[in-house]
């Protein structure tokens, strides 16, 4: 079988004839058919880490709100059983006393992160809506 390619003579290397053209002009556009299906592929893989770090971000933000007012509440809760606690202990009050450290049991007793199941599920509905 006889050569495509043909000699033009001193130094100038070889030529390629029309059926090689043809072949590396395909070559190129199936390359860049690849590239861009790719890079297509890379802005779509971009979009979906983007959307995830957002949805990530806006409930660790809703947590953190979550357990600040939450203990905020407790916090107010527990200075109040202590001081009437303390005043009931002044005041020799053994039905005060009672009832303070009972609130104070039942208080620590519940944990605000016992409702942390349901907030787990919640946040793994992506079309849910978390109001805070």
């Amino acid at each position: 079988m006889p050569d495509a390619r043909r000699n033009t003579g001193k130094g100038a290397g070889w030529v390629t004839m029309a059926p090689d053209a043809a072949q590396y002009l395909m070559a190129i556009v199936d390359v860049a058919k690849r590239i861009d299906a790719n890079m297509t592929e890379r802005a779509r893989i971009v979009a979906d880490r983007d959307k995830e770090i957002a949805r990530i971000s806006a409930a660790s933000q809703g947590l953190r709100d979550y357990l600040d007012r939450v203990f905020a509440e407790r916090r107010e809760l527990h200075r109040d059983f202590f001081t009437r606690l303390d005043k009931a202990i002044e005041d020799r009050d053994p039905e005060t006393i009672r009832a303070c450290v009972t609130g104070i049991v039942e208080v620590a007793k519940h944990s605000p992160l016992n409702d942390i199941v349901q907030l787990r599920s919640v946040w793994a509905d992506p079309n849910a809506v978390i109001e805070i």
